[in-house]
């Protein structure tokens, strides 16, 4: 018999990308571009049993455990979408599929694809997925409804045609963990709309604790923000704290099914349980309960974070220091955090995100990312920052200000420590989200100025840096450091003069990307 509910996402979020920081952007980079070999070589399938996934994306492990709460456990099947065409059949009424990423507008892959003018590997597989679900419907006779939902859930609002087009039946749009269950009976027996957007958000108790592993051994720590940026959309969802015996219990079921490390999810895990609302100052006693209860959980051997801001790092940089110690952070186990930098302009920080440099102020922004880089670096935690280019009226003058913030850092950072300054910076593309929904995208190919394109220019050659001068040989076995270096570096390369060519042929002083300094 055929479960009655099935959940999936395609290939890109079934892989842990061998555990190599920032491998999971591989998942962004162009199909057109970037050869399937080497997309498979670092994005390996995690192991299933018979077609049932072992580990599932966090948000698809929060359906389950949100339609557990109604549904028998025979009913609700996670599978791995190589075998998804197994599990079909004439009892199955709902197949559902998670996407991060359905056609290239994410801001990573806006960047990479020229916001969906090539094709991203998430949207390739992601649309292979759906079609193979819809000929197998089609060609069994079977009548189940196939929903798309996750995080890139967003972007068919911007591509409704596509929902026709590809025999979608309906899109869920937000939070669904306390509306799953009547969500689906209403699906079943009701006649919703193709899209279908869900304006409320749960409240803590309504967030149920997954029950079966996650990839990376993710556990959910906050939801939401409240640091008021108008550019992104976890600001529109109000923060919730998860407590930290929910924390426990998803950190024990991820160790009891094989993980070893724990990554902790937050859009900014210093606001984990904050109290001081007007200066952000961050919740140290919090944070250090948090780390050490998970850090000291049987069977993690390690403990490492997922996003974060900058500014609580210089507000209480002991309170990075605690951290370090409870995850062990050293030469050995350097620890990746992706905070976003955004901006190297005073202006757009005061515009866009004034609260994002609390407790300081805008004008303060670059110093405060030089001296928060410092105690990353110091404590053994290695950036990789993101910026946005082109959101609504940057200039030129604005571009050159992040420029020199990222010649700053280059020059400053092995001044205060020496061989441990390590950072990355990946430029985005704006995309209207949050506030700005309604805006247009950022068009590389028509709105690119000579500021912006040497921003992304410097920003993308430190990566080419630190790739050759990191110490991945302290972490990875032989054969995937030389893979990285050999393959990365080549790429990169390759990436950086087809750069500079594309710069001159717009007319662009290309050599202005190293030649502006702080100073100037």
């Amino acid at each position: 018999m055929s479960p009655k509910i099935i959940l999936t996402a395609d290939r890109t979020l079934m892989s842990e990308y061998r555990n190599v920081p920032l491998a999971d952007f591989f998942a962004c980079t162009p199909v057109e571009k970037v050869p399937q070999w080497i997309f498979d070589f670092f994005a390996p399938q995690f192991p299933h049993n018979n077609g049932v996934a072992i580990r599932a994306p966090y948000g698809l492990r929060k359906l389950e455990a949100a339609l557990l709460r109604e549904f028998e456990r025979e009913d609700v099947v996670v599978v791995h979408p190589d075998h998804v065409e197994n599990f079909l059949g004439p009892e199955t009424r709902i197949v559902c599929v998670s996407t991060m990423d359905p056609f290239s507008l994410g801001p990573v892959s806006a960047m990479f694809t020229g916001a969906g003018k090539l094709a991203s590997y998430s949207e390739s597989m992601f649309i292979d997925l759906v079609k193979r679900i819809v000929i197998t419907r089609k060609n069994r006779g079977f009548d189940f409804k196939l929903l798309v939902g996750g995080a890139g859930s967003w972007q068919f609002a911007y591509r409704r045609s596509r929902i026709s087009e590809l025999g979608i039946d309906h899109v869920v749009i937000g939070e669904t963990e306390h509306v799953a269950h009547e969500l689906f009976r209403e699906i079943l027996e009701g006649n919703p709309p193709d899209v279908i957007e869900i304006r409320s958000y749960p409240e803590v108790d309504e967030i149920p604790p997954i029950v079966a592993p996650s990839m990376h051994g993710m556990v959910e720590v906050t939801r939401g923000c409240g640091r008021g940026c108008r550019f992104c959309e976890p600001n529109l969802r109000f923060a919730r704290h998860m407590p930290i015996d929910r924390i426990i219990a998803e950190t024990i079921v991820n160790a009891d099914g094989g993980a070893r490390s724990i990554w902790v999810l937050s859009e900014d895990v210093f606001l984990y349980k904050l109290e001081d609302r007007k200066n952000f100052i961050p919740n140290r006693e919090a944070l250090n309960e948090l780390f050490q209860k998970i850090a000291s959980t049987r069977g993690v051997l390690h403990t490492y974070l997922t996003h974060a801001s900058i500014a609580p790092a210089v507000a209480d940089p002991e309170m990075v220091a605690d951290i370090s110690k409870m995850i062990k952070s050293g030469p050995n186990n350097i620890i990746g955090i992706q905070p976003g930098l955004e901006t190297g302009s005073k202006e757009i920080i005061r515009r866009y995100m004034p609260l994002k440099a609390k407790p300081f102020t805008p004008d303060e922004w670059f110093d405060v990312v030089i001296e928060g880089t410092r105690i990353f670096n110091e404590n053994y935690w290695f950036p990789a920052y993101t910026l946005i280019v082109g959101l609504p009226d940057e200039t030129m003058d604005d571009a050159w200000e992040t420029l020199r913030l990222i010649d700053a850092l280059e020059r400053k950072l092995p001044e205060k420590v020496g061989e441990r300054a390590h950072f990355v910076i990946a430029p985005l593309a704006f995309v209207p989200v949050g506030v700005l929904r309604g805006k247009e995208f950022f068009d590389i190919d028509k709105q690119i100025n000579e500021a912006s394109w040497c921003v992304i220019y410097r920003a993308w050659k430190h990566t080419l840096l630190e790739l050759e001068r990191f110490p991945w040989f302290s972490k990875y076995n032989l054969g995937l450091c030389l893979m990285l270096r050999g393959l990365g570096g080549l790429g990169l390369r390759a990436a950086l003069w087809n750069m500079k060519r594309w710069g001159r042929r717009l007319g662009f002083d290309v050599e202005k990307a190293d030649q502006i300094h702080e100073a100037d």
